[in-house]
Order: structure tokens, then sequence, then C-alpha cells
């Protein structure tokens, strides 16, 4: 018999829990679904984590515990453009992520409390600070909210995944092929290049 392994075990959870909330939320996941992905039996999910919801929340808290990397010190336009189209490439590769945050929103609704809400408040707060000082430098137009400059910047990234059926009716192709990648990376490093 091997020995067990119990953090291995959780990777193994976490994984196909991400996999299972990513393509059916919160409501569509089965506990006995995310078990059989993970190849383990149904009660360590519970042991491990408590509830369904708790190992939603467990995902997500994974997921943002690997915040956005920005660069020290001020941001040039062209590296803005090359950043951010990296980073929407990296989100149609690996969609889960937009996925969990629009199911995250279905649940809590605009009013609702989201997971680790006070470090992700932090987070673009220093993100809206940082566009503050592009503004100050001359880099970004003073005349904009930076607020609205930060949410247009994260819909620039996670549009095409949160709406595949609106990329597909107005470009003919679906988000995972590399032609629309590649068309999509090259227009933001364009626009905020």
């Amino acid at each position: 018999m091997a020995p067990r392994d119990p953090e291995a075990t959780k990777a193994k959870l976490l994984a196909a829990a991400r996999r299972e909330f990513a393509d059916k939320g919160i409501a569509g996941a089965r506990v006995d679904a995310i078990a059989e992905r993970a190849g383990v039996n149904k009660q360590l999910i519970y042991y491990y984590f408590g509830t369904k919801e708790d190992l939603f929340r467990a995902i997500l808290r994974e997921r943002l515990a690997t915040p956005v990397q920005m660069p020290d010190g001020p941001e040039e336009p062209a590296d803005r453009g090359r950043r951010l189209a990296s980073l929407a490439v990296d989100s149609l590769t690996d969609p889960d992520y937009v996925r969990l945050l629009m199911w995250e929103a279905l649940e809590v609704g605009p009013t609702g409390t989201v997971q680790a809400e006070d470090e992700r408040r932090e987070r673009y707060q220093e993100m809206i600070e940082r566009i503050r000082r592009d503004q100050a430098a001359g880099r970004v137009p003073a005349e904009l909210d930076p607020e609205q400059v930060l949410l247009s910047r994260i819909a620039t990234v996670l549009f095409p995944v949160a709406f595949p059926q609106l990329v597909r009716l107005v470009t003919g192709r679906d988000i995972g092929d590399p032609a629309f990648a590649e068309a999509r990376a090259e227009h933001i490093r364009r626009t905020y290049g």
C-alpha cells in the first residue's frame, strides 16, 4: 500500500475542482465528478475543504494568490501594450480564471462579498495609483478617469473569453484559433502601445 500524501491529494482535488467549477459553476458542479476527476474518494473533499462552496472559495483563493505581475517603475506605452497583449493571449489559452470570475459574479451578484475582497481591492488600488503616476508623467492622458482606464484594460484582456460567442459572431473565429490570438495580441499592442 502506497503511503498517503495529503498535499498531493489536495492538489489533485483542486485541479479537478478548478476544471469542474470553470465548466459548470458552483450550482452545476458535482462533488462526485470532482472526486472522479481527481481519482479519490469524495469524502476527502469534505475532509480537506468542507462544503462544495468552501472548495470553490479555495479554488479562487489559489488562483488569486498569484497576482498579475506588474513591472516596477514607470510603464512606457509600448511595454503596456506588450504586457496587455501577453495577458490577453494567456487568458485565451487558459480560460478557467475568467470563467471562475464569471461564476463568482453570478453567485454573489453586484453587491455580495467576493473571495479575498480586501486583497483584491488593494491590488486594484495599486494599479489605479500606477495609472495616476503615469498620468502625472504624461504617459496616460490626464483627463481620463484612472478607474475607468483600469476597467477598460481589464475588459480588453477578459472580454473574448467571457463572451466567446460574440468573438465568433464578429470575427468568424473561435477564441481557441491561433489566428484569433495573434490578431488580438497585435490589436492590443497597437492600441495600448
